[in-house]
């Protein structure tokens, strides 16, 4: 039986989903061509904006308000995925010609391109429990706003490198778009499953 206390080791597995499935069920999803998947992940993170409030009398602090205002989201990768890069943008990828000749085709940065509607995604790392039980960790996003799609390089011997970058915002509704029962808000949620 695994435990309640896990350690989580390198990002595997990164994907933005289609607001139809589980947190569970895309992780446990296998992976096809055209998956929404970040392939080829070099390093993530989950930044939280915070702010505070410390309420003052007689000179000195008498409470402490904490919040959470949002949290940006980095994920970096080595490959540009054309299916992900339509899913963010919103525009569709053009495909010519046959193979062996076949070209993939999507505008860069198109004026209708920006701030598109948000989307669920997971972010996706092995792990173990306490006692070496193999699990797998990850953590959930309800409704992630992204930025447009960035890169860094071509750099020798690093080559191009795909960011693709936004905000985790509160929300009222799962990843699935279903309301919350209490009607409360939230950023996501973490899973250790085996």
């Amino acid at each position: 039986m695994a435990t309640q206390r896990i350690e989580a080791f390198s990002l595997t597995h990164a994907q933005i989903m289609d607001g139809e499935e589980t947190f569970l069920e895309a992780a446990l999803n296998t992976l096809t061509d055209d998956a929404l998947d970040v392939y080829g992940v070099n390093s993530a993170s989950i930044s939280p904006n915070t702010d505070s409030f410390t309420n003052e009398g007689d000179d000195v602090g008498l409470s402490k308000w904490n919040w959470l205002v949002d949290a940006e989201l980095e994920v970096q990768a080595g490959y540009l995925s054309f299916p992900l890069y339509a899913e963010i943008t919103g525009r569709a990828t053009e495909t010519v010609g046959t193979a062996p000749d076949q070209s993939f085709e999507a505008d860069l940065w198109h004026e209708d391109d920006m701030n598109l509607g948000s989307k669920p995604m997971i972010l996706k790392m092995p792990s173990k429990d306490e006692d070496g039980l193999v699990r797998t960790f990850t953590v959930g996003l309800y409704k992630v706003a992204f930025a447009p799609i960035t890169f860094e390089g071509p750099e020798y011997k690093s080559g191009l490198k795909v960011n693709y970058n936004g905000t985790a915002l509160f929300s009222k509704k799962d990843e699935a778009g279903v309301a919350f029962p209490d009607g409360k808000n939230r950023v996501g949620r973490l899973l250790s499953h085996g």
